[in-house]
This record gives structure tokens, sequence and C-alpha cells, in this order.
């Protein structure tokens, strides 16, 4: 048959096959809406024996009103027989039970035909559950796609006890802990206008007088840089327990060493907690060989027999471990400085341009920072960065293309200044590079020497144009500095 013949007959197949899916769709929520079904979600568990107790409970929570409203939800009721495994603690906890009938209503009608594998709901108390073809988290359907007219009921032989998320569980279950210590000592709390009761304006400065107590926010540090207790988050996160807590200071700690014990305590301890994060969620039995940390990248390679206990939470999974093996070249990275991205010069009046240029090598795309004929000797420019306290074999790249005679450079380092005192070029480096020569169309990294950083934090890196007023001997060309880590 002609292939053109052939598609065309296909073509009202594939049409009737889509409006029948889309038939079936429409037909579900069509018949939510049939003037017919003249009981709603509460009068249809009322008229099931089988359901008292949660009626009962539906009662008592005040969840029965919202249920027998005009808006649409999906019921999983539980039967008397499931009702009866709750433990008492759910029930004699008024909050408690809130939370747990909550778990069991959902905003918008779910059906079974909706779902190929599983989906995940939301219920009224915030939660996710896992809604399957033929059960719902751990409870199976007994009755499924029960219609009423303002939603879908189905009925189920287990309760849906509310999951702690991780967060709720590492303050529950791990309160005390190193980590759980730590992590809390990270709360503070500040004054929001917004919500604060203004009692006057101060006459001085003109702002406004807000009255004390009121407007009191609590942040947490952490939950700002990963969000454990967000409900749609779906994560894998360790929990070290203490003995693993303590080898992971001990081995952080050369690499975070600051002014201060407590200041080295409190720097290592952010730098091993901020990576336990990754996102997804991974069963113990098939752990990848690389996983990839929420937000830094640190590569783990988690070893399921240092795997303690496992909870499955309402927005991930925890792992305790007692041992955590990742690449530290992944925690304590190279450090790359762009030419471009500078801090401040020593004289601003004078110009520079950014280039850009391809590598003929690699035929890659690079920009690098270039100044020229600006006649000032030993001009610097200011790149701040913060380094770990370690030793670092350092690099750059200046690929002279802009001129066929050498010049030269030096790079020098300074703790940390806001501002730099007048005049300029009084400067006392606390370490210098000897000048190194940048000669004509070299597109390599040159190795320029070692330096060791003795404490953690802010420093300033300058790159030093040559002592020299003469145009063309003076020229500062560069695409980036590279700083790599002699790791241990």
């Amino acid at each position: 048959m002609n292939r053109y013949i052939k598609f065309m007959i296909l073509i009202p197949v594939i049409t009737l096959l889509l409006n029948a899916c889309e038939k079936e769709k429409w037909d579900s929520h069509n018949k939510i809406l049939d003037p017919q079904i003249k009981e709603n979600l509460l009068q249809a568990i009322q008229r099931d024996p089988d359901l008292s107790m949660f009626s009962q409970y539906l009662h008592e929570t005040g969840y029965d009103s919202i249920i027998a409203s005009s808006r649409t939800y999906t019921v999983w009721a539980p039967t008397n027989e499931a009702m009866k495994n709750i433990d008492p603690s759910w029930i004699q906890d008024t909050s408690k039970l809130k939370q747990l009938i909550a778990n069991h209503i959902s905003l918008t009608a779910f059906t079974t035909s909706m779902i190929l594998d599983s989906i995940r709901v939301k219920t009224l108390n915030g939660k996710n559950i896992i809604f399957k073809k033929n059960a719902v988290e751990n409870a199976n359907l007994i009755k499924e796609d029960i219609y009423t007219n303002n939603g879908i009921l189905h009925v189920i032989d287990q309760p849906l006890i509310p999951k702690m998320n991780i967060w709720e569980y590492l303050n529950t279950t791990f309160s005390g802990s190193l980590q759980q210590k730590y992590l809390q000592s990270l709360l503070y709390s500040y004054q929001d206008p917004d919500s604060a009761v203004q009692i006057g304006i101060d006459p001085l400065a003109g702002k406004p007088i807000y009255q004390p107590g009121t407007g009191i926010v609590y942040r947490n540090r952490y939950l700002q840089k990963v969000n454990i207790s967000n409900e749609d988050s779906l994560l894998t996160y360790i929990i070290l327990t203490d003995q693993a807590y303590q080898q992971e200071e001990n081995k952080l700690k050369t690499y975070f060493t600051d002014t201060s014990t407590a200041r080295t305590d409190s720097i290592t301890q952010w730098h091993i907690v901020k990576d336990l994060a990754i996102r997804g969620i991974y069963n113990p039995d098939n752990l990848p060989a690389n996983l990839y940390s929420a937000n830094d990248s640190v590569i783990y390679h988690l070893d399921k027999s240092a795997i303690i206990s496992t909870y499955r939470a309402s927005n991930g999974i925890v792992y305790v471990m007692n041992n955590i093996n990742y690449d530290l070249s992944t925690k304590i990275k190279p450090i790359i400085i762009q030419g471009e991205n500078f801090y401040d010069r020593m004289d601003p009046t004078k110009s520079y341009s950014i280039i850009t240029r391809r590598n003929p090598i690699t035929d890659s795309i690079f920009r690098e920072f270039y100044m020229a004929n600006y006649g000032i000797a030993s001009y610097w420019v200011r790149y701040p960065v913060v380094l770990n306290s370690v030793k670092y074999k350092v690099y750059w790249v200046s690929m002279n293309d802009v001129q066929t005679g050498n010049f030269q450079m030096m790079l020098g380092f300074h703790s940390h200044l806001d501002t730099i005192p007048q005049p300029p070029s009084s400067i006392n480096f606390d370490f210098q590079f000897p000048y190194t020569v940048v000669t004509p169309n070299n597109y390599n990294e040159v190795y320029l020497g070692e330096y060791s950083s003795n404490t953690y934090g802010l420093l300033d890196i300058f790159l030093i144009g040559n002592n020299t007023t003469t145009n063309g001997s003076n020229t500062i060309l560069l695409a980036y500095i590279k700083l790599i880590p002699e790791l241990n």
C-alpha cells in the first residue's frame, strides 16, 4: 500500500485515540459535577458505617465542614479497623490530630485513572503523599474513585501518619547531637518593619521607632542555603554520628584555620554541614558511584555499610552514617580569578580594556584585562579572594598577542583592605613573587611558584605592572590567575 495512503489512514485513528483520552479526563471531571450526584464527601463518609471513626475525627478537628464545602477535594478515608492501629499520642493531642486528619485530604480531585506510576499529592497539612494506582503511601485502596458532588473518596486499609520532614527529624530524633546543635546555633532573629508595630519617629534620624518585641522574625542561615524543611523538596540528607562528625572536624580544620580556636571551629563546622544535602532520593541498595551535594557539587562516594539507619521523610530520605567519603578536591577547590573581574585599580582615571580573543591551540574564546600606555610605574589591579589555610601552586595565563615585545608583571599578596591608604604605591605586600616575563603568543598556563596561606579568609591578590613608565614595557594583560591547593 502506498505510504501516503497508510499515513492518511493512521491520522483519524491517532486522532480518535487522543480524543478518547481527552474524553476520559473530561468524563471524570464532569462526573464530579454531575447534578445527579447528590452527596458531598462528608455525606458519603457518614453513610459508610466502616468509616464512622474517621467521620468522628473529621468533626472533632473541623475538617467536616471543609470537605462539605463547595470546593473540590480528594479524601483517603481509613476504615475503623485501620484507625484502631493509630498510636494514641496522635489522637490525644489536638494539634497532632488535626495534622493527622489533614494528611488524608487534598485540594483537587485525584482519581486512579490519572496515574501512570505514581504522583506526589500535597495534603491540607502541607505534606506530600505518594498516590499510586492501587495504593497511597503504604495503604492499599479498598474502594477507589467514589465520586461525590465535590470530589473523590478512596477507602484505605491503613492510616496516613504524617512523616516528619528532614529538618523536623533532625531536631526531634537527633536533638543534642553535634550536628543538630551546630545547625541550631545558626538561628538568628530580626525585627521585620512590615509586621512590627510603629510607635513613633526618631526626631534625629527620621526613621520609624518600633515597639520592642513586635515583628520578630526568626531565620536559620543553614536553611537559607539548603532548605531541608521545604516540604516540596526531594533530598537525600546525611546525618553524621557524633564520632563521624568529630572525625570530619579533625580532618577539615587544617584547611579552615582562623585567628582563634572558636572561629576555626565555627568555620570548619559550617563546611562540614553545608554539603550534606544531595538533590534527589537515592535508594541505599542502589547508590550511584558519584553523588553531588546540592549546592557546591562536592562529590560523595557513599558506602552502604556506613549507613546505620534510614528514615523516609516527607521531603526525602535521611541516612544516619558513621563515616562519609568524598573527593576532598571538590570541597577544597582550585581557585580561578578571571582578569576582568577586578575589585579596584591603583588609579581609576586610567583607561583599560576587556579584550576578547580566540586561543588558536584550543579554539576557545577567552577574555583578558588589558592596559597599555598609561605612564605609571608598578601600577596594580586588585583581586580579593577567599583562600583556605593551605599551600597553593600559583599559575597565570597572559596571552600576549597585543604586542611583539616582552613585558613584565608580578603578583603581590596582602591581607584584605576595604580601602587602600594613600599614596597607593606605598603598599607593603605580605608576599610577592618576582617579576615574570610575558612573551608574545604564549597561550599556556605559566607556573609562578607556591604561596602558603596561613589563615582562612579574604585576601587581596595584586597584579602589578613593571616598575617603569616606558610604554610597551609596563603593559598589563591577564586572562586568569589559578591557585591549586596542595591537599593531604
